[in-house]
């Protein structure tokens, strides 16, 4: 509980402050999911003081949205990587969509539909959409490193902190999967909430100041072309992929 509040006043914290210097408008997915995570904490409090005994059925109901919702960090961080590039972004953002979707339907979908038992099911949905948000964010981490980008405090800060928030949860939850340890189990209780506190923290410090990713001159690929040159291919490819979509 406690650890769970500290959570609480970082999500609190990081809206009152992204209102203050304004960074609502340059990350819209992201604070709306923090706003939702503020809200639903509230909503999960006072229902264990008022309705203890619809706790514990409302928090795998609030428990299971959240996990779907969060995959709205790794479209905002595939927004901010071609912010520079209306074209690419929306590029980007189908594709991160796409993957989300596909992952969805043939590897997370099949767990729900074929386990036998409740509890079974619940824990394979959740460790293969953290399996998924993983895969998804290395791919972020990879095309980031391919271009030599230049994030910025925020959009990196961003990055590590959901990165550290996905590794805890699906190292604790798949070792519990796999062990069936009821030890495991009950550590999932202490860890998650933890592993967000850990991820909030990161994202309040990151997040305290706007310092916006650099300009594209900036960025070099690893093959050591000339960043003007990436550049210009990537305003080329972006002026063609606009002219496909019109289309």
């Amino acid at each position: 509980m406690v650890i769970s509040f500290c959570a609480f006043l970082l999500d609190g914290l990081l809206v009152l402050r992204g209102a203050r210097i304004r960074l609502f408008r340059l990350f819209p997915l992201f604070y709306s999911y923090i706003i939702y995570a503020f809200c639903g904490s509230l909503g999960m409090y006072v229902i264990y003081w008022l309705y203890p005994r619809a706790y514990p059925y409302t928090w795998w109901i609030y428990f299971l949205i959240s996990v779907l919702a969060e995959f709205s960090i790794l479209v905002e961080i595939s927004d901010q990587l071609f912010r520079p590039f209306p074209a690419i972004r929306n590029l980007g953002r189908a594709l991160t969509v796409l993957v989300t979707a596909v992952f969805g339907l043939f590897y997370v979908l099949p767990t729900i539909l074929g386990s036998s038992g409740r509890s079974l099911a619940v824990s394979s949905f959740v460790v293969r959409t953290f399996v998924t948000k993983a895969i998804i964010l290395a791919v972020l981490f990879y095309m980031a490193h391919h271009y030599n980008s230049q994030l910025g405090r925020n959009v990196g800060g961003l990055m590590l902190g959901f990165s550290i928030y996905v590794a805890i949860n699906v190292a604790m939850m798949g070792s519990a999967q796999a062990s069936r340890s009821v030890l495991l189990a009950h550590m999932i209780w202490f860890m998650e909430p933890l592993a967000f506190a850990l991820c909030a923290l990161v994202w309040t410090i990151s997040l305290w100041e706007l310092s916006p990713m650099p300009e594209m001159q900036a960025v070099s690929i690893a093959t050591g072309e000339d960043s003007r040159t990436v550049a210009l291919e990537l305003t080329r490819f972006n002026s063609e992929l606009s002219k496909i979509m019109h289309k």
